[in-house]
């Protein structure tokens, strides 16, 4: 798929403090990882104590997005705060079992 043909976008969502909700719109992969971590940098701002990543509207994830979610993590956990991974469809969490992520990462 053409660059241009995609609807990806991650934004930070409703804030209802100490908690912040990162949504996931298309695909994660080596293109919109860098978007994530903007939209957790943005989100950080707020200084959250628990940031949930909704991939309800999560499409299709790769490595890179699953390398992207860890560093979210990493991140989040440096500024003191938490992050869930909420809403994620079947493929993903196969994908998080195959590659034993599922005890790194918290989901809801």
């Amino acid at each position: 798929m053409p660059l241009g043909d995609r609807d990806d976008s991650f934004y930070p969502g409703d804030t209802a403090p100490p908690e912040v909700i990162v949504a996931l719109q298309g695909e994660l992969d080596l293109c919109t990882a860098p978007l994530l971590l903007t939209a957790v940098s943005d989100a950080l701002a707020g200084e959250p104590r628990m940031v949930r990543v909704d991939a309800e509207g999560l499409t299709f994830c790769d490595t890179h997005g699953m390398e992207a979610l860890l560093e979210a993590q990493r991140r989040i956990t440096d500024a003191g705060g938490s992050m869930e991974l909420a809403h994620l469809n079947g493929r993903a969490r196969r994908v998080l079992d195959l590659l034993e992520l599922d005890s790194v990462l918290t989901m809801a």
